[in-house]
């Protein structure tokens, strides 16, 4: 018995550990991103505080959890947990949400704050799903529809890229200054990142998928996803 307790709590232990060390770490990083100079930042957000690289740490959490119900638990505590660690550390550490002079935080600021961290956790509850299944069904699915599943994540990992690009290029009326190529350059790097991650990928799932499904698929679910990071950006802008 007492063998089997000690073995139920490492399984425990392997199933809730990775989540939360990559959810606090992820959230620690995006927090980070958002001290140093914009000079800086603007090279870091593609790979610490982007829709892609949050979205790849679920998945690749997720990727390493033995079970249906463990993938979606990774999927799902990785993104909240990185959530409430970057608004914690927001509210609690960071000046921007603050106005005025004094050093008392305004009752505006802090409900700005609130109602993000609320949108962002449903957000992470209706993604880490998403990923947590995804991931699950590449592990262990048959070649088809692990070919399917890979690209529809490769979709949802480029959204808010294929978004960007195309709102600079459809939408955006202003002048193409260096806040505009910064904004594309971010862009680009997320989506080379995501061919790697996709291309490291079908390397190393055995038994291979179909890459005419996978391309299929993932040009599909780039152009759904990018639609609905627009609607994305769109509540996110009312907050």
């Amino acid at each position: 018995m007492t063998e089997l307790k000690a073995l139920g709590g490492r399984w425990a232990r392997g199933e809730v550990l990775p989540p939360v060390l990559a959810g606090v770490a992820l959230g620690m990083a995006a927090f980070a991103v958002d001290l140093v100079p914009e000079a800086v930042g603007r090279f870091l957000v593609p790979a610490f505080s982007s829709g892609f690289a949050w979205g790849v740490v679920a998945l690749a959490v997720s990727c390493y959890a033995p079970t249906l119900r463990s993938a979606l638990v990774a999927g799902v505590g990785t993104l909240a947990l990185a959530t409430l660690t970057y608004y914690g550390l927001v509210a609690s550490l960071s000046r921007q949400w603050l106005s005025g002079s004094g050093p008392t935080p305004s009752p505006d600021g802090l409900s700005s704050v609130t109602r993000a961290s609320a949108f962002w956790l449903a957000g992470a509850l209706s993604g880490g799903l998403v990923l947590g299944c995804l991931a699950h069904v590449v592990r262990v699915g048959t070649a088809r529809n692990a070919s399917i599943a890979l690209g529809v994540a490769f979709g949802l990992l480029t959204s808010e890229a294929a978004y960007a690009i195309f709102h600079v290029i459809f939408i955006w009326v202003g002048p193409v200054d260096s806040f505009v190529w910064a904004r594309l350059g971010a862009a680009a790097v997320q989506l080379l990142l995501a061919a790697a991650v996709a291309f490291f990928a079908l390397r190393l799932r055995r038994p291979p998928v179909s890459l005419w499904v996978f391309l299929v698929t993932a040009t599909v679910s780039t152009a759904v996803s990018a639609a609905s990071w627009h609607l994305i950006e769109s509540v996110r802008m009312t907050l």
